[in-house]
């Protein structure tokens, strides 16, 4: 799970169709609607969603409305993705606040970077000796605690 954390957090992952299908739905939540609790989510959805039970009162409007759609869509998704979708929520429902936030930073980050870079740094990788990659995310992991405007600690009035 570390691995496919660093992997996520580095933009080394290319995006999965289900993701690009969350990614799209972007204007989902038009001023003024509801997003639905987790007690008005329906059966299905709430079976797609059953990692982010515990987290969902946390999310924001925007995002509910967003997990809700995507779960709507779910029954599309090939059984590849359906797999790989509740394995990502299964370990986004396991990071940090501090780890979400850097994810996310990540995740902007990396929507600049072509698709083919992407998949080239991922072959890339994938050559690496198991000794390289743990070298890199030994680097990785000292890199995050190094204070950064997205991980640094916020300030708390006095």
């Amino acid at each position: 799970m570390k691995l496919l954390t660093l992997l996520l957090l580095t933009g080394l992952l290319p995006t999965p169709t289900a993701h690009l299908a969350y990614a799209q739905s972007s204007s989902v939540n038009a001023i003024g609607s509801k997003a639905p609790g987790w007690a008005e989510l329906s059966t299905p959805q709430k079976e797609v969603l059953a990692s982010l039970e515990e987290d969902w009162a946390s999310l924001t409007s925007e995002q509910k409305s967003k997990w809700a759609q995507l779960a709507n869509r779910y029954d599309q998704f090939s059984d590849t993705e359906k797999e790989r979708l509740k394995i990502r929520m299964l370990d986004w429902s396991k990071l940090s606040i501090k780890e979400r936030r850097t994810a996310r930073a990540n995740f902007i980050k990396s929507q600049s970077i072509p698709n083919e870079k992407k998949a080239e740094a991922w072959e890339a990788y994938q050559q690496l000796s198991p000794e390289e990659k743990k070298q890199l995310a030994d680097e990785a992991n000292s890199n995050q605690k190094k204070p950064s405007l997205v991980n640094a600690p916020s300030l708390k009035p006095n």
